[in-house]
């Protein structure tokens, strides 16, 4: 039996989680965070930044447990992740906010869609604050931030 992915970055809630409610509609959700240490190595990483995240952590898998669920907590390159997830358990579609990070995290997101299309896996990358990547240019940023303004609020 088949599940959806939903892989936490940056976006450690339940609430208002585009991602976590359009999962849940199509069937049995597994959620996981991955401690990628190559990302922790970053310029821009620093300690009080994983205490946080740490913390949110906690909390998201408060929540999700008043639901019967759960985050799964997984250390190591995403694509070795993903791979060792999907031949453990084949999943058909993975979820996640589109990531607005460092050139670290875009460069990462595009070989983790590489793989996916690899194996069939459809990636539904969910926008958040407005921010859209990529963008050749500025000039069609203001209707997608009208569109993005104007969708409904997801709820979990």
């Amino acid at each position: 039996m088949s599940y959806e992915l939903i892989w936490f970055k940056r976006d450690l809630r339940c609430h208002d989680h585009a991602a976590l409610a359009q999962a849940s509609q199509w069937g049995k959700v597994r959620c996981v965070y991955i401690i990628e240490p190559e990302l922790w190595r970053q310029p821009d990483a620093a300690l009080q930044h994983f205490a946080f995240i740490r913390e949110s952590l906690n909390a998201l898998n408060t929540e999700l447990q008043r639901w019967g669920g759960c985050v799964e907590i997984h250390t190591g390159n995403v694509i070795e992740v993903l791979e060792t997830l999907w031949s453990e358990a084949p999943f058909l579609r993975l979820h996640s906010h589109q990531e607005t990070g460092n050139g670290f995290t875009y460069d990462r997101d595009r070989r983790v869609a590489v793989w996916c299309k690899s194996k069939s896996i459809r990636w539904h990358e969910y926008t958040q604050f407005g921010v859209v990547r990529p963008l050749r240019d500025r000039d069609q940023w203001r209707a997608k931030w009208e569109e993005h303004m104007a969708a409904p609020i997801h709820h979990v």
